[in-house]
């Protein structure tokens, strides 16, 4: 979220948790924990809402009123807010197995139909309704293994199942980007490894990436190591994440290695992905962290934020 303008910054706490009702313990703990809004400061430190931030935090409360976490929600930006609110209304972190099944019902009709439309709102109206984080731990895997099955059963196409792909890449977009990062978030490089062609994994890490308020660079797939390490350089990148999927075997160690003997040694090197953990003890890499799934992604980042944050005096 950009500053906002010093002449337009000009309600005082007490008057936000008025038009708010939020109280001054929610609103620091959303400014200073989540990164939801970023007051101006007076010259005698008093924080200064503007018109924008007041109307950001209405749409925070309904939606946390509404049974969204704060955690999730906090970086959207207004119109991934406004279209979260105009979803239904949501009361627990996590959806029941009959919204899901309600979701990948029509997901699959619409894949079956090559209605790319179809399916794009569908896998939206997903995110908006689940969360962001249930969407991409449970909602979009299973859709995207019922999908493989089809397709190797028969009942898919492969145009269907590449129907499928592009849109799911489509939402990933457009979940990252839904996110504002603020202007000092670290920055993280996210990219699959040469020979490493299957992506859908690194685009999950990054809509991961950004909900948690990193600034992500995602560069796509089969990459080599000097460009992921060149890149990295120029962006001054906290970490890098890659993905690996099907890469496996004496190359894909190369890569990796080549990655961390490249990287500057206080940036960190993540990796993930069902090959990933099939390589972990051939690797033996001491810079290389393997991470399981998205949670471990997720928990690994907020820690190394809380590593990296100045100590800000109030």
């Amino acid at each position: 979220m950009s500053e906002p303008k010093v002449e337009a910054a000009r309600y005082p706490l007490r008057a936000v948790i008025r038009r708010t009702g939020l109280s001054a313990d929610v609103l620091r703990a959303w400014e200073r924990r989540y990164g939801a809004i970023r007051p101006h400061r007076s010259q005698g430190g008093q924080r200064l809402y503007s018109d924008d931030d007041v109307e950001r935090l209405v749409l925070l409360q309904r939606a946390t009123a509404a049974g969204h976490s704060i955690s999730e929600i906090a970086r959207l930006d207004r119109v991934a807010l406004e279209g979260l609110l105009a979803g239904p209304t949501r009361f627990r972190t996590l959806p029941s197995t009959s919204d899901t099944d309600s979701f990948l019902r029509r997901a699959i009709a619409a894949t079956e139909g090559l209605d790319a439309g179809a399916l794009e709102g569908a896998l939206k109206r997903a995110a908006l309704s689940s969360g962001m984080q249930p969407f991409a731990d449970e909602v979009l895997p299973r859709f995207l293994r019922d999908v493989g099955e089809r397709w190797h059963r028969g009942s898919l196409t492969p145009a269907h199942e590449h129907l499928a792909t592009q849109t799911v890449r489509r939402v990933l977009s457009w979940i990252a980007d839904a996110y504002d990062p603020p202007a000092d978030a670290p920055r993280l490089i996210v990219a699959t490894p040469a020979s490493e062609m299957h992506e859908l994994g690194a685009m999950l890490a990054a809509a991961a990436a950004a909900a948690e308020g990193w600034k992500v660079l995602y560069l796509g797939a089969n990459l080599p190591a000097a460009d992921i390490v060149a890149a990295a350089v120029q962006v001054r990148a906290s970490a890098v994440a890659l993905s690996l999927v099907y890469a496996d075997g004496e190359p894909a160690l190369r890569e990796v290695r080549e990655t961390a003997g490249g990287l500057p040694t206080e940036t960190l090197l993540v990796i993930g992905g069902m090959a990933a953990v099939r390589l972990e003890r051939a690797l033996a890499e001491p810079r290389v962290r393997v991470l399981p799934d998205l949670d471990s992604l997720r928990a690994t980042l907020r820690q190394r934020r809380l590593d990296q944050a100045p100590i800000a005096a109030d």
